[in-house]
């Protein structure tokens, strides 16, 4: 089946309570009151996700940092937006989710996703880097925050791009992704 895109001027209530009912709804986005239905991703969409949250797991744990996978950013009641993984300051982590800004994000580019559409939210939201994977390739960009946008930081002549965790991100062969922790060791995913 292709994929279609569907715009309600209005949804129904009765939808939205059956995508609250069976679960469909936590992906979802609202950009500024407008709804985006995100379906779910792909396993190996996920499995990649899960991969890049181990790896990172006990970087951010050492730091004193919070890593989350699918949290809201909120920006207010009605503009949130969902990222593979989000890592923050305890002080901006909130029961809903994240508020005030994010040390580090993850998006994971998938054929036809918003993830470029997210990148200007993510600079007023205060998002210090973000990382974006494309699904299919596991190709790597690195945008760190500075005077208010997200500007693309160059790799290293390895091809490392190294964020602010000390974490190094780079594509492998196979369209693998390699992940650089602190310690020098190397996880492939």
């Amino acid at each position: 089946m292709a994929a279609v895109r569907v715009v309600f001027l209005e949804a129904p209530e009765q939808l939205l309570a059956e995508r609250r009912r069976l679960g469909l709804d936590k992906r979802d986005e609202m950009w500024e009151g407008e709804l985006h239905m995100v379906p779910p991703a792909s396993f190996g969409h996920q499995e990649r996700e899960a991969a890049i949250a181990a790896a990172l797991l006990p970087v951010t744990r050492s730091l004193g940092l919070r890593i989350a996978t699918e949290p809201g950013l909120y920006a207010a009641d009605d503009s949130w937006r969902v990222p593979e993984l989000a890592v923050a300051r305890p002080e901006q982590v909130v029961h809903r989710g994240i508020e005030g800004g994010a040390v580090f994000v993850v998006e994971i580019r998938s054929p036809g996703d918003e993830t470029g559409a997210k990148v200007p939210f993510y600079a007023r939201f205060g998002v210090e880097e973000l990382l974006i994977v494309e699904r299919d390739t596991a190709a790597v960009e690195l945008l760190r925050l500075a005077a208010g946008t997200l500007e693309a930081v160059p790799a290293d002549k390895q091809g490392w791009l190294t964020c602010s965790l000390s974490v190094g991100f780079r594509r492998a062969r196979g369209n693998a992704l390699e992940i650089r922790l602190p310690s020098g060791a190397i996880v492939r995913c």
